[in-house]
């Protein structure tokens, strides 16, 4: 008779203890991958960005989500609870007073300040809601139609937003592609801001990387001769070969990310064709070629993070593309920065960089 099965060797005629082993194994192999994203709690730009898409689209189950990770406090609850009363996102509204009340009646660290800031908040509400008819334009919209900003001071700011992790938008000249792209520096990727990347984008995925890393992972041209009408550098395609499944994922476009910028990570440990579209920036950056591409490596560059960033180009719900000022709007909703190509030119050659 054969010896009675176990957890390493599966019963030989019952399937489930296959499916149960193979679970078991594959488990192991997702958990010793080098790049693996560890359980974690959710940084705090993945959080805000997390909140305001739930807002947008009166999402509760994903802002129950990201309360649970780690964010329940009053403080949060009360920030988050202003945008959705600004955004009429009814639902929402209800969940965040329901947190907020609750923390407030369980929690002795909630100040009298505080408590007296909600009951404004709700007021001022609800007599905005009476009086506004939407007509006028609020003073936050006024101020930035007639403010007019310093390029130096403004590529500044970008800079620190991506050195902090944050998304910047960045506009190339309308006589070119007329477009804005969402950057971010590719080491301060997570799986959260991926999906953002990927709800309000076209959904291809570029990665701008210097000529040398594209030697290192030995990404050859997509095509021989490129036609495309800016000479987009396209490079083969790829996917992270460990611990990621088909490759398409927010989780598993991250990893591959992730991997890109790892100074570990050999040619071999990709496949091609794949999910993500590395690009092959110029040496000079935006002053030798002034594109998008280029401008996702200057930027991490400039702000003393590795020279990668992540980019793809924003688009309007019905398909469109994004132009001036559905791109202010956009940058606006969700409290990022806009840029432009030109002013990035600009602070080079001021800076002598």
């Amino acid at each position: 008779f054969p010896p009675p099965p176990s957890p390493s060797r599966p019963h030989p005629l019952r399937p489930s203890c296959h499916r149960r082993h193979y679970r078991r194994r594959r488990r192991t192999e997702l958990s010793s991958s080098p790049f693996a994203v560890p359980a974690r709690k959710m940084d705090a730009e993945s959080a805000r960005l997390a909140i305001a898409d739930a807002l947008e689209h009166d999402d509760v189950k994903t802002l129950k989500k990201v309360f649970e990770n780690g964010r329940r406090t009053f403080d949060a609850a009360l920030a988050a609870l202003m945008r959705a009363i600004q955004a009429k996102s009814s639902k929402c509204v209800k969940f965040l007073l329901d947190t907020a009340l609750d923390i407030m009646k369980k929690s002795a660290d909630v100040t009298m300040e505080q408590k007296n800031e909600l009951t404004s908040m709700l007021s001022s509400a609800i007599s905005s809601t009476r009086d506004h008819d939407g007509s006028a334009p609020t003073s936050t919209e006024a101020k930035m139609e007639n403010k007019k900003i310093d390029a130096i001071a403004n590529v500044e700011g970008a800079l620190e937003d991506v050195k902090a992790g944050k998304f910047v938008i960045v506009q190339d000249a309308a006589s070119r592609e007329n477009e804005g792209d969402l950057i971010i520096a590719a080491e301060k990727v997570t799986p959260e801001k991926m999906a953002f990347m990927v709800n309000y984008t076209s959904g291809i995925i570029c990665v701008g990387i210097t000529s040398g890393r594209c030697e290192e992972l030995e990404l050859p041209q997509m095509v021989v001769r490129n036609t495309e009408s800016h000479g987009t550098a396209f490079t083969v395609s790829i996917d992270y070969k460990h611990g990621t499944s088909t490759g398409i994922s927010a989780a598993d476009r991250t990893k591959t990310i992730l991997a890109m910028v790892d100074g570990g990570a050999k040619p071999e440990d990709f496949a091609r064709p794949g999910h993500i579209f590395p690009l092959r920036a110029k040496s000079g950056g935006v002053l030798e070629r002034p594109g998008h591409t280029e401008t996702s490596v200057d930027l991490p560059r400039l702000a003393g993070l590795k020279p990668a960033g992540v980019m793809s180009e924003i688009v309007n719900r019905d398909g469109s593309m994004s132009r001036t000022g559905e791109l202010k709007a956009f940058a606006e909703r969700f409290n990022l920065r806009m840029i432009t190509i030109e002013e990035i030119i600009e602070y080079r050659r001021e800076k002598n960089l």
